[in-house]
């Protein structure tokens, strides 16, 4: 074989393991090397001329730290990572003085591995680092791996990178304008649309810190100021929606490239149809609002009708368990010579509110044009509420539903039977669409001469698409079999009425379905008197306690707790035709207080009272000095199995269904 001249062999660079041809590999091979801790390339280690090797060679973005001052070396696939800010000074700097705005968070993760620690895999990790003038956010998908050198100990970090920055600011700005969308979706005006961008701009404050909307003559000479941050963005530019412009305050740390402009463009295009749909609906509500007009006499005489049917069927309810337990007591009274002008009271005060019922119902169609006569006087406002209570007490009882009053002792002028319809019916709604064992409650506030009624509960809630018409009749939300019979949809209408008919005004607010709801009735200059507390028990009748000691509950003290007066005033008087010592509590307070004093041998407790239910309150009458001996007897509106049992792992010696059997209550009593 004849020997090649040595002139005609290819010349072999010098350090071939760092390669040539390349920007970065020219940079590492020209670097002075020897004025850093590395010192001169022919004294390199073996171990670190063969990571610097791999790191030359790799098509992947590469970064490794050598030594205490962990000195830098990087390929050409992590320059573009730099911007315009570090490179090429990076080359051989020590990575805190490199990264000095991201060291806080990269240092530890390195010293980690450095330490002995176990590799780390990072994705998406925010690491904002200064390119391009200014601290950017920048994501990055990467690894730190130990590189070991010639005395077998950790000499390096590899880092293993790429920038997931593009990809996390499109996943995230995608997000924001879904979120968007759907706000504006629930928009009704064009306020709503300018909340709507408010929020989405407080939710997302690594985009933006902040949009503005302008609207008419103002919107078209607004500019950009990009040294501050501000974009602006036209309506006009993007579809029809003339005199629009969206100022947006983009975040510092997000430069302004173009996915950025395509991002603004998109929310900006986002709010024209929205605007551009609000102003297509208003268009339409014109026309309806006409059509509307030109059949309102045909369509008039067939509500007054149909309201008529439905208002019969909807409000003639059925306060009978007073009336039912005031007959036993008359004809228990009769047997006894017991006086029965109580029960005559509460038959009479029933028998009047459903005469005032039937009264407004035939003339029907005087309320439809708002022409009803008001009764007006000064009452009491906690007797008012007391009669809602008690219109509403079996519905509230038979859910099972907790119920919290708070009413302050004032009087108010006003017709105290309408207001306590306007009670009732919203006390109806709470309990029909608020699920077994929910939370009700109704509040009151004072300010001066104006009175709020505020009634809230946990119950199913009201949709968006709902809330514009909830006072309208005949409106609904979903039904479900448990509420089959459950009202024809014209008590918040005739609510609205009724409380318009007093100079006042209706308000209902709902968080969204299954959020619960919240009315709030404002009744201005009718707070008029101080009215008098009411009496914290009320003894039984005096016939009652005069009756025989030989009679069967002669003697046994008997406590009845119920939020009902009526209800608790006509078992109490049953009770003393008995010949028990029968005294009365209208809240649980009342009967801790009463049984603190005096411990019952009975308590008969309605579990559902208002703030702590009977299960509660029966835990803390045994609590009490003497309470363990106590007979306690729960009455409640609900009987099934479950329930008895329920009762009975409480502590309750018997279990009582509304309307009270009389035989039941002898056999429960001692």
């Amino acid at each position: 074989m004849t020997a090649l001249p040595v002139s005609s062999l290819p010349a072999v660079p010098s350090h071939r393991f760092i390669g040539a041809g390349t920007p970065m590999r020219d940079l590492v091979r020209a670097y002075p090397w020897h004025t850093t801790a590395l010192g001169a390339i022919d004294s390199w280690p073996a171990s670190l001329r063969t990571c610097v090797g791999v790191v030359l060679h790799a098509a992947q973005p590469m970064f490794l730290y050598w030594g205490e001052e962990l000195v830098q070396v990087y390929n050409d696939a992590f320059v573009p990572c730099f911007g315009a800010d570090k490179h090429p000074a990076a080359l051989g700097q020590s990575g805190p003085a490199c990264w000095a705005e991201a060291w806080p968070t990269v240092g530890p993760q390195i010293e980690h591995v450095r330490r002995g620690g176990e590799p780390q895999l990072y994705a998406n990790q925010l690491v904002p680092i200064v390119r391009n003038g200014r601290l950017e956010d920048v994501y990055w998908n990467y690894s730190y791996t130990p590189v070991f050198d010639d005395r077998d100990r950790v000499g390096g970090v590899l880092v293993v990178c790429t920038e997931t920055t593009t990809q996390v600011l499109a996943e995230r700005r995608r997000h924001a304008l879904d979120l968007l969308g759907r706000a504006l979706l629930a928009c009704r005006t064009d306020a709503d649309v300018a909340a709507a961008i408010a929020r989405c701009a407080a939710d997302h404050p690594r985009d933006l810190r902040g949009v503005e909307m302008l609207r008419g003559e103002s919107s078209a000479t607004v500019v950009s100021d990009l040294d501050a941050g501000l974009v602006v963005v036209q309506g006009a530019e993007l579809q029809p929606c003339a005199e629009l412009a969206l100022v947006f305050d983009v975040a510092p740390q997000v430069p302004v490239d173009g996915a950025c402009r395509q991002f603004l463009a998109q929310f900006t295009a986002s709010v024209c149809a929205t605007l551009s749909r609000l102003e297509a609906d208003r268009a339409l509500a014109l026309a309806m609002a006409e059509s509307d007009r030109l059949h309102g006499d045909l369509d008039a005489t067939a509500r007054i009708k149909d309201e008529f049917l439905a208002v019969l069927g909807h409000e003639l309810r059925n306060p009978l368990a007073p009336i039912v337990t005031a007959l036993k007591l008359m004809k228990l009274g009769a047997a006894h010579a017991a006086d029965t002008g109580h029960q005559q009271d509460v038959i009479e005060r029933q028998v009047d509110h459903l005469v005032r019922l039937v009264d407004d119902l035939l003339d029907v169609s005087r309320l439809a044009r708002g022409k009803v006569e008001l009764r007006k006087q000064t009452t009491p406002l906690a007797d008012i509420l007391n009669r809602a209570i008690e219109l509403t007490a079996p519905l509230i009882e038979q859910k099972q539903h907790r119920l919290l009053v708070d009413v302050p002792t004032v009087g108010w002028h006003g017709d105290p039977a309408r207001l306590a319809q306007v009670v009732a019916n919203l006390l109806n709604n709470a309990a029909r669409y608020t699920p077994h064992g929910g939370h009700i409650t109704v509040s009151t506030r004072v300010r001066g001469a104006d009175l709020h009624i505020q009634v809230t509960d946990d119950g199913n809630g009201i949709p968006a698409s709902l809330m514009p018409h909830i006072f309208d009749l005949f409106v609904q939300g979903s039904r479900k079999l448990d509420r089959a019979k459950g009202g024809l949809g014209i008590g918040l209408a005739l609510a609205h009425n009724l409380v318009r008919m007093h100079g006042g005004a209706i308000q209902a607010y709902s968080g969204g379905e299954g959020r619960g709801s919240t009315f709030t009735i404002h009744l201005p200059d009718s707070v008029v008197v101080e009215a008098e507390p009411v009496a914290v028990a009320a003894p039984a009748a005096p016939a009652a306690q005069a009756a025989s000691a030989s009679q069967p509950g002669a003697s046994v003290r008997v406590l009845v707790v119920d939020d009902n007066q009526d209800a608790a005033d006509s078992l109490a008087e049953l009770l003393g035709a008995l010949g028990y010592e029968a005294s009365v509590a209208y809240d649980p307070a009342q009967a801790i207080a009463a049984a603190s004093v005096a411990m019952p041998q009975v308590a008969i407790l309605d579990i559902g009272l208002p703030g702590m239910d009977g299960f509660e309150l029966a835990g803390r009458l045994r609590a009490l000095p003497h309470g363990a001996a106590v007979t306690l007897i729960a009455l409640s509106g609900y009987g099934r199995a479950d329930d008895k049992a329920r009762s009975s792992a409480a502590g309750f010696n018997a279990h009582l269904v509304k309307p009270v059997n009389l035989g039941d209550l002898q056999t429960a009593l001692p």
